[in-house]
């Protein structure tokens, strides 16, 4: 099976970072999501259905086999606080950041 890599937009909202891929024809059960030493490692598998013959198929454009896509993560993501869903053909992985990271308003006191 040959590799390939699925889009991926990352971006902050709020105290979270956030994750999504663009995995369209995987089932969740073929997808993994792991955090480990800073590092959030997606990897998955979309199938070829063989239920037509190949040499009855004019074009194949689609991807197939295993993907693994890695990245470095802030030192500021806590995590044991990540979720993931898959949605419509995209994976989201919310990451949440620690609360030291997190902004606080300070209270100025008037004197």
């Amino acid at each position: 099976a040959a590799m390939w890599s699925p889009a991926v937009d990352i971006y902050e909202a709020g105290d979270e970072i956030v994750v999504k891929a663009e995995i369209p024809g995987i089932d969740r059960d073929d997808v993994a999501v792991e955090v480990k030493d800073g590092i959030l490692t997606l990897r998955g598998e979309r199938k070829f259905e063989k239920e037509e013959k190949e040499e009855n198929y004019h074009r194949i454009e689609r991807s197939y086999g295993t993907f693994v896509r890695s990245f470095a993560l802030p030192s500021s993501v806590d995590a044991e606080k990540v979720h993931a869903a898959l949605r419509d053909g995209v994976l989201e992985v919310k990451l949440s950041k620690k609360e030291i990271a997190k902004p606080r308003k300070v209270q100025v006191a008037v004197n």
